[in-house]
């Protein structure tokens, strides 16, 4: 009968748990995506301190969004079902991926804040590229994206628009008893100073 080997059952052990825990990370990385309904854009994180980093975190977190960390093994295969399987480039150098459970363009613009901030006019160079209804964006595209109002400010401008017409129609409205009693207030005017006739 063999001896029980205690180092290889933990090596064993340990390999087993790591392999779990990159497992459970890929599925993570998969639920993110459904949650954000294919939205992802993933950028190099290098040169922005933990600090700064963190309150960008915190930032995107109010806006509904997220930044993950993560490996790039483990980004190409939480996300190699997707159309980003043909762009390996991306999963190169520190890689950051956003995610946005409501506002993509509210979560893209508040990066690329972050970014002119930390990099100056090279801060385009960090962007790698992503997702947009599952379909591939490229730094090009989210550069656009961030141009584009957010959906606050479309929805402000919708009510603009709508509620013109209305406005208009009260003002026009409020407006003829104005001038009646303004007629009126003439006539009484106009009928005392000539003597009550």
């Amino acid at each position: 009968m063999t001896e029980f080997d205690r180092e290889a059952y933990a090596e064993r052990t340990v390999v087993r748990k790591s392999l779990l825990k990159k497992q459970e990370l890929v599925r993570s990385y998969k639920e993110r995506l459904e949650k954000s309904k294919g939205f992802v854009v993933f950028f190099d994180f290098q040169g922005i301190d933990a600090y700064p980093l963190n309150l960008l975190r915190l930032e995107i977190k109010e806006l509904k969004g997220e930044i993950v960390v993560g490996k790039n093994t483990l980004f190409y295969r939480a996300f190699s079902d997707t159309v980003l399987s043909d762009h390996r480039d991306l999963f190169v150098g520190p890689t950051a991926a956003l995610f946005a459970y409501e506002d993509p363009v509210a979560v893209v613009k508040k990066l690329t804040e972050a970014l002119k901030e930390h990099f100056g006019e090279e801060w385009d160079k960090k962007l790698k590229g992503g997702l947009l209804n599952y379909k591939y964006i490229t730094p090009e595209q989210i550069k656009e994206l961030a141009q584009l109002p957010s959906r606050e400010e479309l929805i402000a401008k919708l009510l603009g628009v709508l509620m013109a017409p209305v406005t208009q129609l009260v003002m026009t409205l409020k407006a003829v008893p104005q001038k009646l009693v303004l007629v009126l207030k003439a006539i009484e005017e106009a009928k005392s100073q000539g003597g009550g006739k």
